[in-house]
């Protein structure tokens, strides 16, 4: 059973979690099944925020359980709870933006373990082996150019780390191995049958990293920076097909056979120009106004761009988008559009919420 803490998860929260998965087996005894073990994952343990009397109140109540093996029931007059056949693992980050300190004799009923960040040689083996996988049924150069993909995607992945920093200004400025692993993700959706040249390969990558990492880029000159030394590593690694790859616009999406797929496979591939997406795309509209009503949409190449980035996230497993902006310029209706080619298992459907639905931040904490 996993638990995700966050600044705003209360003691209460934590209790009604573990409550939750609980038996009772006698009167004052509660666990799992008669012959099973629970065990409870807890996740971002040190981020619950300090109350004025500066205690954690999460940890306060996860040490009296480690500590009593129990806890008070807040329904019926704080009757005892002993728990039995339940362990505890958690995972927490340094320190430090938002990450308090835990209280030490909470951390002294704990095994504490550090775990070092991975080289960039198990980086690149764990990564590679993920795209070598997939790519066995594909052509020679193809599988030849997997060891190449990966060497520029960390080299840029270590650059983004070293320029673009987290800052006020640029609160979504946060990247981690997670960025890499929805590269190689996004990669993993190509089929042989349509990728045959190391040019289309080597494409794809390069609109799998601009999706992950630039469209995360809010100023110009970040987006230019990274878009520079991707160059860089195209002219070091794929010099004779630097050309072809840097070709725009970038457009990738499985929205071709949209509307006729059915339960046929989806192929996700370069869609080539603005002219295609377009025509595409007005025919979506009218299958859309049959089952919704008039979706009154003006498909500018901007809009297109945006477009296909929404449907490639919802297209993925737990795909989710943040769309920010001002007011008007099309973000819901982007969205019930994108979500409406998308066909989530066959249903076109999607959770949108906007801010005026958020009336407390709290509230943010159980969509994540």
């Amino acid at each position: 059973m996993a638990l995700n803490l966050s600044a705003r998860t209360s003691s209460l929260d934590v209790q009604q979690n573990l409550e939750t998965n609980l038996e009772r087996h006698s009167r004052k005894t509660y666990g799992p099944p008669v012959g099973k073990r629970l065990v409870y994952f807890i996740d971002d343990l040190n981020l619950p925020q300090m109350d004025e009397c500066g205690t954690q109140q999460p940890i306060a109540l996860l040490k009296s359980i480690f500590d009593k093996q129990g806890m008070y029931d807040r329904h019926k007059c704080f009757n005892w709870k002993e728990l039995v056949d339940i362990c505890f693992f958690a995972a927490m980050n340094h320190i430090g933006g938002g990450r308090n300190e835990l209280d030490t004799r909470f951390l002294s009923l704990c095994s504490v373990f550090t775990l070092p960040f991975p080289s960039d040689d198990t980086i690149r083996y764990i990564f590679n082996s993920i795209l070598s996988g997939h790519t066995k049924s594909f052509t020679e150069n193809i599988k030849s150019a997997v060891h190449n993909i990966i060497n520029m995607t960390v080299h840029l992945y270590k650059l983004v780390l070293k320029k673009l920093h987290q800052t006020p200004e640029k609160f979504i400025y946060v990247f981690n191995l997670c960025h890499i692993s929805f590269i190689i993700n996004g990669m993993t959706r190509i089929l042989p049958n349509t990728f045959t040249t190391t040019e289309s390969f080597v494409r794809v990558w390069r609109n799998e990293f601009t999706r992950v990492i630039c469209d995360r880029l809010i100023y110009q000159q970040d987006r230019e920076m990274i878009e520079r030394h991707l160059t860089q590593e195209l002219e070091s690694y794929f010099p004779s097909q630097v050309e072809y790859v840097l070709r725009d616009p970038l457009l990738f999406g499985d929205c071709r056979n949209a509307i006729s797929a059915n339960n046929q496979i989806r192929i996700y591939e370069d869609l080539i120009d603005y002219d295609s997406v377009f025509y595409l795309f007005q025919e979506i509209l009218l299958e859309y106004k049959k089952y919704h009503g008039l979706l009154d949409m003006v498909l500018f190449n901007d809009a297109l761009d945006h477009l296909i980035r929404i449907h490639r996230m919802l297209r993925m497993d737990r795909g989710h988008v943040l769309l920010i902006g001002s007011n008007g310029n099309g973000k819901k209706s982007l969205s019930k559009l994108a979500a409406f080619t998308s066909g989530i298992k066959n249903q076109p459907t999607v959770f949108i919420v906007d801010k005026v639905d958020v009336i407390e931040e709290g509230n943010l904490k159980q969509y994540n």
